[in-house]
């Protein structure tokens, strides 16, 4: 654990994971912290970048988006860090998430499209990158477990 972060901060962390729209009296009373208190703490975390933003966890299938889809790609040699070379996929509203990996692939990422023909522009928008030289993509069945279902706290 880091120095400028304690048990108390660790406890909001994961209380906000749960229900960031809580309100901050109410997070107090819960945790049992003075909502002054409560604040001090939250702009803390808020400036310290440890909290990033507050979201809100969509059912994308609800709003036309059936399919998650998990991409791979290599890029040529050398050049999956370079973020310039890489702005134009950042742009892609599709690209839910976009990592550069260690292994058999350059790039790994997360797609939302609404359907198979959907797909199928995306991934040659992707393709369309000078430094993309192949990619490959995988059908989510079914998602176990959600990135924002984490935490460790």
């Amino acid at each position: 654990m880091s120095k400028d972060v304690d048990s108390t901060d660790l406890k909001i962390i994961s209380a906000l994971q749960e229900n960031s729209s809580e309100s901050v009296k109410s997070l107090a009373k819960r945790l049992g912290v003075h909502p002054n208190t409560m604040l001090q703490r939250l702009k803390k975390l808020e400036s310290s970048h440890i909290i990033k933003k507050y979201t809100a966890q969509i059912d994308y299938s609800k709003v036309g988006y059936d399919l998650h889809v998990l991409f791979m790609g290599k890029v040529r040699k050398g050049r999956a860090g370079d973020m310039a070379q890489l702005k134009d996929l950042l742009n892609i509203k599709e690209i839910e998430a976009l990592y550069a990996t260690t292994g058999s692939w350059d790039l790994m990422g997360i797609l939302r499209v609404k359907n198979r023909d959907h797909l199928l522009e995306v991934i040659q928008q992707i393709g369309r990158n000078e430094i993309i030289t192949k990619t490959a993509s995988h059908l989510v069945l079914f998602t176990y477990k959600d990135p924002q279902d984490f935490n460790p706290f």
